[in-house]
């Protein structure tokens, strides 16, 4: 043999025939690895699908945890920090202590720090998988979770740290194992914990990780690691909740859908919704269901074609089905644990599972063919592309696409609450204080994202602040209220401000029609209008244009 044809068979095979060999590519620099850069470029898609939504703005949860890190101090880390089902340290407590002032003063950047998180994310997973699967299965496999559209709620909402902190300490965990460093896996791990529960996945498949060669005695040491954090975290939470006496929400333990439901058909449910959201789908069917199913089917077909016709890729999938076998098990084991959440869907908290599934269809896909894989990662970023965008006007009802949150539902709750926290504070910059303002006519559904009293407080950095709702105010409207917070649904801004004594005189007519007194209204009505001034509330003037026109018609009717 030639020195020439010696030198060809010593060359490094490329990583898919590496693969099919059994053989691991070396380890590439970072700073060389192109792939590696196109990996935290995935992010850009994501932030361009995030046009027009108020990044970052607080609801609903993130009071709880501000009103705690803000008003009262972080105090002991043992409870829940402001939330009175889970204990969640690090993302219900040492993040909001972090970022707690700048999520009030510049919510936007938060989104870009959340934004930063799940590339740095997506990078460990990246270089975990590299050697094994090559440049750009291991890009296609890494990026799978950010390209999906219920990832921006992950990166534009403070409270879904929980998942965002779960997917970047998984992440280190995974990149830890990979190269063997079991202290650094380990550490991860136990953050992963305290952020989410749903990190027991992480534990349980950590020892199991095809890329990293170890003995049979140094797995199960480092299994029997692992499952010594998560038994001293299991102990942890138990002790913490009872004392914290930390309980899960009534509307989903005890609701009679969950009550009633087993666990075959809560698995068959949540695996539907799971699945529909990797590739960006709601849980309810849309016109879009029907095409984007069809062109993952032909990809699968494609796929199993060419292994039944050609034994070299059939080899290549026989060399990786150690990764194909352990992102099947992290997606069942990721999906079987949201079954807990029946019938309360949220599709962001797929986004751990989905990992699984990214390794696991791109090891499939691609090991029959590199450009299906590349083809099914092109679907997605299609179906991101025309999944609906940021809600920009707030109707009365809530868009519905069977969750109980996602990224329109979440949205219009962002404008709404930015549209309150900028009216009140551009006409009460200062709230004295023990103030009390009434709520009147809101959207329905965004009750929840005050947070009960919380979100006034946190604004005004007052804990004496509380709401009123309108009925209580109508049955006692002699109660001292500073403003009317009413709701103008169907228009901008979808809030208006209603001075308190011009709603008392609004009042006095709506009695006076009941009585019949019509030639009395329009004194009232017009005291109304003149106390209301300039301040904009669209609903208040239909209301009192309306019982003005009323009374005329009435009285033309008694002049005849």
């Amino acid at each position: 043999m030639s020195s020439a044809r010696r030198a060809r068979g010593t060359r490094p095979a490329p990583p898919v025939a590496a693969a099919a060999a059994g053989v691991g590519t070396a380890e590439v620099p970072l700073a060389r690895d192109p792939w590696a850069w196109l990996v935290l470029l995935a992010v850009v898609p994501l932030a361009l699908r995030m046009a027009g939504a108020h990044w970052g703005e607080p609801v609903a949860e993130d009071f709880d945890f501000l009103r705690r890190a803000n008003l009262e101090g972080m105090g002991t880390l043992l409870d829940g920090g402001g939330s009175q089902a889970f204990w969640r340290p690090i993302p219900h407590q040492l993040y909001y202590a972090a970022f707690g002032r700048l999520i009030l003063s510049s919510p936007a950047a938060v989104t870009v720090v959340h934004l930063m998180v799940l590339a740095l994310g997506a990078l460990l997973v990246h270089r975990a998988l590299r050697p094994s699967l090559g440049g750009p299965l291991a890009c296609l496999a890494a990026s799978f979770p950010l390209l999906g559209e219920s990832t921006r709620t992950l990166a534009s909402w403070p409270t879904q740290f929980v998942d965002l902190g779960l997917w970047a300490a998984s992440a280190l965990a995974l990149h830890g194992a990979a190269r063997g460093r079991h202290g650094r896996a380990l550490l991860a791990l136990a953050l992963a914990l305290l952020c989410k529960e749903v990190a027991v996945v992480t534990g349980v498949l950590l020892p199991l990780l095809p890329s990293a060669a170890r003995t049979r005695r140094e797995r199960l040491r480092f299994a029997a690691a692992c499952a010594a954090v998560m038994a001293a975290w299991g102990l942890a939470t138990l002790l913490v909740r009872r004392s914290a006496g930390l309980a899960l929400p009534e509307r989903i333990a005890q609701s009679p859908e969950a009550l009633a439901a087993g666990v075959l058909e809560r698995f068959t449910w949540t695996l539907d919704a799971t699945l529909r959201a990797c590739w960006s789908l709601p849980r309810l069917a849309v016109p879009d269901s029907g095409w984007a199913g069809a062109s993952a089917l032909v990809l699968v077909v494609a796929a199993l074609t060419v292994y039944a016709l050609r034994g070299e890729a059939r080899r290549r999938l026989a060399a990786q089905r150690a990764w194909l076998g352990w992102g099947v098990a992290w997606f069942a084991l990721g999906t079987l644990a949201l079954t807990p959440i029946y019938p309360s869907w949220q599709p962001n908290r797929h986004q751990h599972a989905s990992l699984g599934l990214g390794v696991a269809s791109t090891v499939f896909l691609g090991a029959a063919h590199p450009a299906l894989a590349a083809a099914n990662a092109v679907l997605r970023l299609v179906l991101l592309a025309r999944a609906p965008g940021a809600v920009q006007l707030v109707e009365e009802a809530a868009p519905d696409a069977g969750a109980f949150m996602d990224w329109p539902r979440l949205t219009r709750l962002q404008h709404f609450m930015r549209a309150v926290r900028t009216t009140l504070a551009r006409e009460f910059p200062k709230l004295p204080a023990g103030s009390v303002v009434v709520q009147q006519n809101l959207p329905h559904g965004v009750e929840y994202a005050f947070g009960g009293d919380h979100a006034l407080q946190v604004w005004y950095g007052d804990p004496s602040l509380r709401w009123m709702r309108f009925d209580d105010f109508r049955a006692a409207p002699e109660t001292a209220v500073s403003v009317i917070l009413e709701g103008d649904p169907g228009h901008e801004p979808p809030v208006g401000l209603v001075r308190p004594d011009a709603m008392r005189a609004l009042f006095t007519a709506q009695a006076l029609a009941f009585q019949g007194r019509y030639a009395e209204m329009p004194a009232w009505l017009d005291r109304a209008d003149s106390l209301q001034g300039t301040l904009p509330a669209e609903t208040f003037r239909l209301t009192s244009r309306t019982m003005r026109e009323n009374a005329r018609i009435e009285l033309r009717r008694s002049v005849r």
